[in-house]
């Protein structure tokens, strides 16, 4: 069985290209293709982005949980692989009707069908890649290097090949190979895994796994339009002036929660399996592990958004978004809220089959934000929707926490970690004197960053912290590889 630590550094490599990857790249295809061609891909990259939503019914997450809970047993496993897949291939077929209507019908798609139609490609590469069977039987290695070869010659692509505004479909074509191209490996690479001719077809049973996705494909419903609430309601109630400075804020912070998150990626076939097999202890040590984890790089994450709130949105916004400032102060401490709610979420309720817990939770926060940004976004703008996001994810928080409380392999006292406050409070008075120092604003970020890495290191293993002796032996051992 692979190494639970070698799979999150792989997953972690693999999560920063992916962030890497638009950085890198946006910029100089926004100056090319201008912001008419960057807004009709956008535009329509969106409304495709819905339509996978839709098709996927929530079947990638809960694919996952399935092939690795039979992972040791290869015909359930392939049987429940090509149920999937034959699920996943006529829903998409469903989504391309969809496609069809849209680029005839609505003026404003029709316009730019061909470009709709590239970008469409998404679905199919989605439905057919079975990216969740490499990560339910925790293959990292082969979809971190896929993928970053891939994103690879996708950054070069668009250096040689996008050169002015005549270069749209181009553009589209390596974003949709950016995103899901590689999915087309995944499903060639496939046949070495399915065996074809040990399954009975007169024996499968797609229609079993609709339930159970469906359920998933709630959940991520209410994310969405969770995501996506406050965005919309300070369009309407406040402005675009106000939209530009809470997503300056937002994006920023949420850089280091993707980072998180991909701990719920590695860790939910893991957990799923455990828990086939009943091994309930290994089950809690994994948990155990993975909440001291998620501390230990929430907390620090968090305080030094709050503490370089300045010097980042200068660097990466500009003085023209010095109202976003409020929003990030306000959005770190999100990081940790978020980070132990996906913990308790996605690694411990889901794979206990308590998703049931998770979308209450959800729903609870939606619900929250909703009433607090009709109460703060008229007075507050920007400010206001970040107030409304904070209250929301404690919420969601409290109600995981309330109604989970007897399932957790842990204790909720666990949370308030000294040694990882401690080392936080020590990292943080050091980044303070370093804010006051005459520098200017890119030197500042660079100078505490660094700062804050060797400090919060050193406090760890002066307090003898067994992640940080861990993660360097597995570093090196993955790396070596």
């Amino acid at each position: 069985m692979p190494s639970i630590k070698g799979n999150i550094i792989l997953n972690a490599i693999n999560t920063i290209t992916g962030i890497l990857f638009p950085v890198i790249t946006f910029p100089y295809a926004a100056r090319v293709l201008m912001p008419d061609g960057i807004g009709a891909v956008n535009f329509l990259n969106s409304i495709i982005t819905y339509i996978v939503l839709l098709t996927s019914i929530g079947i990638p997450m809960y694919a996952v949980k399935e092939v690795a809970k039979y992972r040791d047993d290869k015909i359930k496993r392939d049987k429940i692989t090509v149920e999937i897949i034959i699920l996943s291939t006529f829903l998409c077929l469903l989504g391309y009707v969809a496609v069809w209507l849209l680029a005839e019908f609505i003026p404003q798609i029709h316009q730019q069908a061909t470009l709709f139609y590239v970008l469409s490609l998404t679905i199919v590469f989605t439905a057919i890649g079975v990216n969740w069977f490499y990560q339910g039987i925790e293959d990292f290695k082969f979809i971190t290097i896929r993928a970053i070869i891939i994103r690879t010659f996708a950054a070069a692509a668009l250096f040689i090949f996008v050169k002015d505004q005549s270069d749209l479909l181009i553009y589209g074509i390596i974003i949709v190979g950016s995103t899901v191209g590689n999915n087309f490996i995944n499903f060639v690479h496939l046949r070495k895994h399915i065996r074809l001719n040990a399954i009975r077809f007169k024996d499968l049973k797609i229609a079993r796994h609709l339930k159970p996705s469906l359920q998933v494909f709630i959940l991520n419903l209410i994310i969405s339009l969770y995501i996506q609430l406050n965005t919309i309601m300070l369009g309407f109630l406040s402005g675009d002036d106000a939209v530009g400075y809470f997503t300056a804020g937002t994006k920023i912070s949420h850089i280091g929660l993707t980072i998180i998150g991909s701990l719920g990626t590695v860790l939910l076939p893991r957990c799923s399996h455990l828990i086939k097999i009943g091994d309930n202890k290994g089950f809690e040590s994994v948990i155990k592990k993975s909440l001291n984890l998620t501390l230990a790089l929430s907390l620090p994450m968090t305080a030094g958004l709050m503490m370089l709130a300045v010097p980042i949105t200068m660097v990466f916004c500009g003085s023209e978004y010095i109202e976003s400032i409020p929003v990030l102060y306000l959005n770190a401490p999100v990081v940790v809220l978020i980070s132990l709610t996906n913990l308790m979420g996605i690694q411990v309720l889901y794979p206990l089959d308590k998703i049931k817990i998770v979308i209450e939770s959800v729903g609870g926060g939606a619900f929250v934000n909703l009433i607090l940004n009709f109460i703060f976004i008229p007075r507050y703008g920007a400010i206001g929707a970040a107030i409304s996001t904070l209250c929301a994810e404690t919420a969601v928080l409290i109600i995981q926490v309330i109604k989970g409380k007897r399932i957790f392999p842990f204790k909720i006292s666990d949370i308030l970690s000294i040694k990882y406050i401690t080392a936080t409070l020590i990292m943080s008075m050091a980044v303070y004197s370093v804010t006051k120092l005459d520098l200017s604003y890119i030197m500042m970020l660079c100078t505490a960053i660094f700062t804050s890495v060797v400090v919060y290191g050193a406090s760890l293993i002066l307090m003898k912290d067994d992640i940080v002796a861990e993660f360097c032996t597995v570093l090196v051992k993955t790396l070596k590889r």
